[in-house]
């Protein structure tokens, strides 16, 4: 199996997250032959060392490919960033030019929790589609279906390309601008937004819960069901609703690596918690009462500093709509 992380190292302590990510992908998939490949701009030789070690005591394979310039210029001044994302999340749909003579390629963030064996999702029927992933399980991202007008919108930080398949090429300045054009009050999160819009008609979305974001509280009762798991936000306990075996189990894979002693950062959960239910209240409040065109995105961008004019964009009033 190819499995694919990014890291960014400069903006975020990713590393420490990326090597409790290895470690519980090769503990609970020892049956398998796996090959890791790392993309990054920034790794530290000792960060490099310390991964290759994790990785040799499961007798696998690592491979690492830092570049300054996986991303073409062009496309970095094209693109639409208000999240103020790192580059790093946009190396995966840059891997053909620099992973060859392979199928299949599972990506997967950097900071998540592989809780199962992923041989069902790594082998899943692709319905042959060049991507394949799982809802995005955020509510706003359904309005995000709803106006970039796909039929699906995939959750991108866990994704599987076959690679034979997979059109590199279909990333260009051209067809970002014009996706500018047409979309830029709705495109938010830079990757994962290009890529439903790039992609819409070569991506299949699995029906079914596979990946799962514990960032959330409302999320909880079901991450049990869930292969891997998304929990580590930035930094860890930030946003630290998820529940206590998941915290353990991260810290079970922590005390193998060399941040054994990382100091523990102190997450104030009664303040988000509030935020996150009071965000939640208004918006499906305001989605149940004035639920037409334009009303329930505008509000959510305006939620997230985006600012937008009180009529309804020229969007929606187009031919397409």
């Amino acid at each position: 199996m190819n499995i694919l992380l990014c890291i960014d190292d400069f903006k975020w302590d990713y590393t420490r997250h990326c090597a409790v990510t290895i470690l519980s992908l090769l503990e609970t998939n020892k049956n398998h032959k796996i090959k890791i490949f790392i993309m990054s701009s920034c790794l530290s030789e000792e960060n490099i060392k310390e991964l290759k070690r994790i990785v040799k005591l499961y007798n696998q394979e690592i491979e690492f490919i830092i570049r300054d310039n996986i991303i073409p210029e062009e496309i970095k001044k094209a693109v639409i960033n208000r999240r103020n994302l790192t580059w790093g999340t946009w190396y995966r749909l840059f891997f053909p030019y620099y992973i060859k003579n392979i199928d299949r390629l599972l990506y997967m963030d950097c900071d998540v929790l592989v809780t199962k064996d992923i041989e069902d999702i790594y082998k899943m029927d692709m319905k042959w589609k060049a991507i394949a992933g799982y809802y995005e399980p955020e509510q706003a991202r359904y309005l995000k279906k709803h106006y970039f007008g796909v039929d699906n919108y995939v959750n991108a930080w866990v994704l599987l390309f076959d690679a034979k398949r997979y059109n590199v090429s279909k990333i260009n300045t051209r067809d970002i601008r014009e996706l500018n054009r047409l979309y830029w009050k709705w495109i938010d999160d830079s990757d994962q937004d290009y890529l439903n819009l790039i992609f819409s008609h070569d991506i299949f979305v699995k029906d079914r819960w596979m990946n799962f974001i514990l960032e959330r509280p409302f999320c909880n009762p079901w991450y049990k069901n869930a292969t891997i798991l998304h929990c580590l936000a930035k930094p860890y306990t930030q946003y630290a609703f998820c529940p206590k075996d998941v915290v353990a189990l991260y810290e079970s894979y922590l005390q193998k690596t060399k941040w054994k002693n990382f100091p523990k950062e102190k997450p104030n959960r009664l303040l988000w918690y509030v935020i996150l239910v009071v965000y939640r209240v208004i918006f499906l409040l305001l989605r149940k009462i004035f639920w037409v065109k334009g009303c329930s995105m505008r509000f959510y961008l305006l939620l997230r500093g985006v600012k937008v004019k009180s009529k309804i964009s020229s969007l929606i009033n187009s031919k397409k709509w």
